[in-house]
């Protein structure tokens, strides 16, 4: 259902009673459990008694089996991907897209705080203001010195002091030469431990995969930003598998990132070391992956931009473990976290493109990143589900409709939606993210047990709990999704939503030990991010704000229809323009 309404309409609505809401995609409310009371629960839920009676008692409790009670006749979607009109991307090509743009510095407001962009990297390389070798000696201080605070950030976990240098003075000599290969030569980036680097562990986030040699072959969004002259700084942490929202990882191997806003609050993840890198200020951009808001939670909790395009836009190979299938293969999407939009496009559009060997994106449309500096939004329109909307704290509410005006002041149309099944579309993401991440772990899992952490053996005890039927079903429910999503993306370009239903969680000493389990704080984070990768269309959290009483982030989420980022990021980079932000608590100085 859709239709236009006026402002002063918007601003006269009231919320709806929740009992009157048709689509609730919160799940149950779970208790936090963590320290010893989670050792038990983990042991429990892997016996004979969890994984015939409490976990299937639990899944029941919490929805899950909603999609065994209803007839859905549509076919079942493997796969989100979406067939254009126009011509492809020639496999093999560079991007023709013209990033001219968005490398030209811009004048901002001295009282302003920002993170140093590309196009500042660019300005200093080429006015020989500094070199990148002398950009990367900064760099390498301040993953050492993040390291050495209490507490530690823990945001970069592997890196070699000689590769950085080796790639800075290679950049610097192109420099010198005037041939930089990119915009992003020179240009410092760090990418998440779910992806191969060479010459590092390509571990998950865990202490015993990947863990007897380091890579010898880089994935392929690797090569590409590597063939770009991109100087990579290292590897980023993550939530272990990517099994979790928070960012929680007890690892001795790696610790929990920290949230440079707060760093007693979580990063959210499981891109977590990503996001706080690029918050930190040690690096403007890093890769991360999502296959369900692993890139966008903890980009939204950093204060910081990501981004994840439609799916197969960026290859995923050298994502999966060695000797694994690959984890979510339908849902997982690889993307920049960035420290802003215009950073983010340039990062996406530089790894985009077809791949060999991802078959999921070898046919896709050229991407088109034109005018998206232009914060004109006239005849734009912006697709907005009240309900949906409300559905989370009530300052990130405020923040949302604040921006909302923002947006109709640069001329958008705001239009009204109702995005049918919600919860069916919820349920459907959490049955295919549990069968196919058992599927990929079963192995390991079985050989690994008592070397995983507790919360990813409790997550894991759920591989039995889905019947084929179920996983047919949210295939079939994916099917209805991305029909109701494209009769919506007809009548307007852009849907907005909250980044998180909640500020970044308060971490405690029982859950950096030992792990936590998934509690209603984790639903919250995920709240409006499974549309995304159930559907597969593109979406982007851009920051919109910080909380009265902690300075903790707040984030907007602009998603479009497959393969239209243009829009998205135009309007992403409209409401950034329209936000004040705030110096993070743990910040390094590149460039100043």
């Amino acid at each position: 259902m859709v239709h236009l309404r006026s402002p002063s309409h918007r601003r006269a609505r009231k919320l709806p009673a929740p009992e009157d809401w048709k689509s609730r995609p919160l799940g149950r409310s779970l208790p936090p459990v963590t320290g010893f009371p989670l050792k038990i629960l983990t042991t429990v839920l892997n016996s004979v008694f969890g994984t015939k009676i409490l976990i299937p008692n639990a899944y029941k409790n919490s929805n899950g089996d909603l999609l065994r009670k209803i007839v859905i006749p549509e076919d079942p979607t493997m796969y989100p991907i979406m067939p254009f009109d126009g011509p492809s991307i020639p496999l093999g090509s560079k991007t023709s897209t013209d990033l001219a743009d968005l490398t030209r510095p811009r004048s901002r407001s001295p009282d302003d705080f920002h993170h140093w962009e590309v196009a500042d990297f660019i300005q200093a390389y080429t006015s020989e203001t500094m070199t990148p070798t002398e950009v990367a000696e900064r760099a390498i201080r301040a993953i050492q010195d993040s390291d050495r605070r209490k507490p530690p950030l823990r945001a970069i976990i592997q890196y070699n002091v000689e590769e950085i240098r080796k790639m800075a003075a290679a950049s610097t000599e192109r420099y010198r030469n005037n041939s930089p290969l990119s915009p992003l030569d020179g240009v410092p980036v760090c990418i998440k431990e779910e992806l191969a680097v060479v010459p590092y562990y390509h571990r998950s986030g865990t202490d015993c995969l990947g863990c007897d040699a380091p890579s010898t072959v880089d994935s392929t969004v690797v090569a590409k930003l590597r063939e770009a002259g991109a100087v990579i700084l290292g590897v980023a942490n993550m939530h272990e598998l990517g099994m979790g929202v928070t960012g929680c990882n007890p690892n001795k191997l790696h610790g929990t990132a920290r949230n440079p806003y707060n760093p007693q609050h979580f990063t959210g993840g499981s891109s977590s070391g990503s996001a706080s890198a690029v918050g930190a200020g040690i690096c403007p951009i890093a890769i991360g992956t999502d296959a369900g808001g692993s890139v966008r939670i903890p980009s939204a909790l950093c204060g910081v931009v990501g981004l994840k395009g439609t799916f197969g836009r960026v290859s995923d190979h050298g994502g999966k473990l060695p000797d694994t299938p690959c984890e979510c293969a339908s849902l997982l999407h690889v993307g920049p976290i960035a420290a802003s939009v215009r950073d983010a496009a340039i990062a996406f559009a530089l790894t985009a493109g077809p791949d060999p060997k991802y078959p999921h994106g070898l046919n896709q449309p050229i991407i088109n990143l034109e005018n998206l500096d232009n914060t004109n939004l006239t005849g734009i329109r912006v697709g907005v589900d009240w309900r949906y909307l409300r559905h989370s704290s009530n300052c990130i509410v405020a923040a949302c409709e604040k921006t909302i005006e923002h947006l109709e002041n640069c001329g958008a149309n705001i239009v009204d939606v109702q995005i049918p099944e919600l919860e069916e579309a919820r349920i459907a993401h959490t049955c295919i993210v549990v069968m196919e991440m058992a599927a990929a772990m079963a192995e390991s899992f079985s050989k690994q047990y008592d070397k995983l952490t507790l919360p990813s053996r409790g997550l894991l005890a759920m591989r039995d709990t889905v019947p084929a039927f179920d996983y047919i079903q949210a295939m079939k429910q994916r099917t209805r999704t991305m029909n109701f999503l494209k009769e919506i993306f007809n009548k307007v370009d852009v849907i907005i939503t909250p980044g998180t239903g909640i500020l970044a969680p308060r971490t405690n000493p029982g859950e950096l030990t030992y792990g936590k389990a998934p509690d209603e704080k984790d639903s919250a984070l995920m709240r409006y991010m499974f549309l995304g990768n159930l559907a597969g269309i593109p979406a982007v959290t851009v920051p919109i704000g910080y909380s009265s009483n902690n300075n903790l982030p707040m984030s907007l989420q602009v998603q479009a229809g497959w393969w239209q980022e243009g829009v998205m990021l135009r309007v992403a980079h409209a409401v950034e323009k329209g936000t004040k932000h705030a110096k993070p608590q743990v910040h390094f100085s590149l460039l100043g």
